[in-house]
């Protein structure tokens, strides 16, 4: 799942918009966990899901994945 501490791995800066920022925000208030936390799983996750996004709301799902 998530990158553990102890595992080599990088760190990244991105601007998120407000609208994002608090959308992230509630979701990890929701979860209990952090927003840097949250916004890994939520990476993470959608990564291993599609192997493509061509546009917002157009994604190609990765092979193996269910999801269409």
């Amino acid at each position: 799942m998530a990158a553990l501490k102890n595992t080599k791995s990088i760190s990244m800066m991105l601007n998120l918009s407000p609208e994002l920022n608090e959308l992230l925000g509630a979701s990890a208030k929701k979860s209990g966990r952090a927003k840097t936390t949250e916004a890994l799983f939520r990476l993470e996750d959608h990564l291993r899901l599609y192997e493509s996004i061509a546009t917002p709301g157009q994604r190609f799902p990765a092979e193996g994945s269910d999801k269409e």
